[in-house]
C-alpha cells in the first residue's frame, strides 16, 4: 500500500536543523568580540549538536519556562507535542545579570571557542527539587541525575539555538545524523525499519529482540547511547565492538545499520 512506502515523520512533522551556512558563520564568528558569552561544558555541547542535527526534533533549541513546566508535569511540551525530559540550559546569575529577552549570546566551550549562536526568549528561576523529583522520582543525590540537577546553577535560559562548531564525535565512522540515516533508509530500499536504542553490548535476549524485528521489516537501526555513563556500565568500545562483531559476522548482510547517540546517561 502507498501507507507503507512512507517513512515515518521526524518527531513532530519536521526534521530540525539548527546549521548555520558557511557564510553566516563565518560572519558571526567574524563578529564574535560583540556579543556575550556563557562558557557551557561537554555535556552541554552534545546536547546542542543534538538539537542542531535534528535528534531532539522538534526542539530548536533550550526550553522556555512554559516548555519546562508543561514538560515536567505532563510530558508534553507547551504546543502538545509529547516530550517526556526538560532539555534546559542552566546559568549563574551574574552570566545573565546583563541579558535580556531578544538577546544574541555566543555558547562557548571550556576554552572559550565559539560553538552555537542563543537567540535568548526567557530567562527563569526554577526549583531544583520539583524538578528532580518530577523527573526521576526521587530526591536522593547518589542518583546522577538528581545529583546533576542539584548540581545546576541558578537560572535557566531558553532560546533556539545555531550551530557553529560541531563537536567532534567519538567514533566518526558511525556519527550519523538523522537526515543521513533516512537518505541511507531510503538508498537500501527500506520501506519499513525498526529500531532498538541501547546502552550495553548485545547478549541472547536482545538478539532475539532484533532478530525477530527483522523478519516483519526491511532492516534494522541499532543505537546505542554513548557517552557518560555511571560507574560499572560498559564503556563505549566494548559496546561498538560487540555490535559490530555481531553484524559482521552474524546478522543478514546489508539488513543492519550501527549508529551511535551521544548523549549523558540521565
Amino acid at each position: 500500500s502507498e501507507s507503507r512506502k512512507i517513512m515515518i515523520e521526524p518527531h513532530g512533522g519536521r526534521l530540525i536543523n539548527k546549521e548555520l551556512p558557511e557564510r553566516e558563520k563565518q560572519r558571526i564568528l567574524e563578529q564574535n568580540n560583540e556579543f556575550e558569552k556563557i562558557k557551557t561544558d561537554s555535556e552541554t555541547w552534545k546536547v546542542i549538536k543534538n538539537i542542531a542535527f535534528g535528534v531532539f526534533s522538534p526542539l530548536e533549541g533550550f526550553m522556555t519556562e512554559n516548555d519546562t513546566l508543561n514538560v515536567l508535569e505532563h510530558m508534553y511540551l507547551e504546543n502538545g507535542i509529547a516530550w517526556p525530559f526538560p532539555i534546559v540550559l542552566d546559568s549563574s546569575q551574574d552570566e545573565v545579570s546583563n541579558l535580556k529577552e531578544g538577546d544574541s549570546v555566543i555558547l562557548t566551550d571550556n576554552f572559550n571557542n565559539p560553538i552555537a549562536l542563543l537567540n535568548i526568549k526567557d530567562i527563569y528561576g526554577y526549583n531544583k527539587k520539583k524538578f528532580a523529583e518530577k523527573v526521576y522520582g526521587t530526591l536522593d543525590k547518589t542518583h546522577p541525575g538528581v545529583n546533576r540537577v542539584f548540581n545546576q546553577k541558578e537560572k535557566l535560559i531558553g532560546g533556539n539555538i545555531y550551530l557553529l562548531k560541531g563537536l567532534p564525535p567519538i567514533f566518526p565512522e558511525l556519527d550519523l545524523k538523522p537526515i543521513e540515516t533516512r537518505v541511507l533508509f531510503k538508498a537500501r530500499n527500506w520501506e519499513r525499519v525498526v529500531a532498538f536504542q541501547t546502552r550495553n553490548p548485545p547478549h541472547l535476549g536482545h538478539e532475539y529482540v532484533q532478530k525477530a524485528g527483522l523478519t516483519f521489516v526491511d532492516g534494522l537501526f541499532i543505537n546505542p547511547v554513548i557517552g557518560r555513563k555511571k560507574p560499572g556500565d560498559f564503556s563505549d568500545q566494548v559496546i561498538i565492538n560487540a555490535y559490530k562483531a555481531l553484524i559482521d559476522n552474524y546478522y543478514p548482510k546489508n539488513r543492519v545499520v550501527l549508529s551511535t547517540f551521544e548523549t549523558e546517561m540521565r
